[in-house]
């Protein structure tokens, strides 16, 4: 048996592990304007969850873990049970409930854009940060 060449370099956790979900696109119901009413449109999520110290240990040591899917369904459900969401902040503070409610979930950072609002625009929403008090 030939040992590896490349040696371990004792890796140190240097600040939260960060899982990220990017560009997750949803039809919703949302918006305030009665032409939004009644009506499906495009809603793009970006999320980022900043996990507790030590977590890396925790993960190989009980097996639990912060779940991208976890969230991915939450938004995906809401979107189709949730019925009309007048604000995109409403969507924001519910993912980061939702997100927080995991014990290994420090910090999240929340961005709901609706894209097709403005041609000139990529997009346009809210990005909130939350933490656990």
């Amino acid at each position: 048996m030939t040992e590896s060449p490349v040696k371990s370099i004792g890796l140190v956790e240097d600040g939260p592990d960060v899982v990220l979900i990017e560009n997750l696109l949803v039809p919703a119901e949302i918006g305030v304007l009665d032409s939004e009413k009644g009506r499906s449109q495009a809603v793009r999520f970006d999320v980022e969850i900043e996990t507790v110290a030590g977590y890396r240990r925790v993960v190989r040591e009980s097996g639990t873990y912060v779940s991208y899917a976890d969230t991915v369904t939450f938004i995906q459900d809401k979107a189709q049970r949730g019925g009309h969401v007048e604000l995109v902040e409403e969507w924001a503070e519910a993912i980061a409930e939702f997100v927080l409610s995991n014990p290994l979930a420090s910090r999240v950072t929340v961005k709901v854009t609706k894209p097709d609002i403005f041609e000139d625009a990529g997009g346009v929403g809210i990005r909130v940060t939350r933490k656990k008090a």
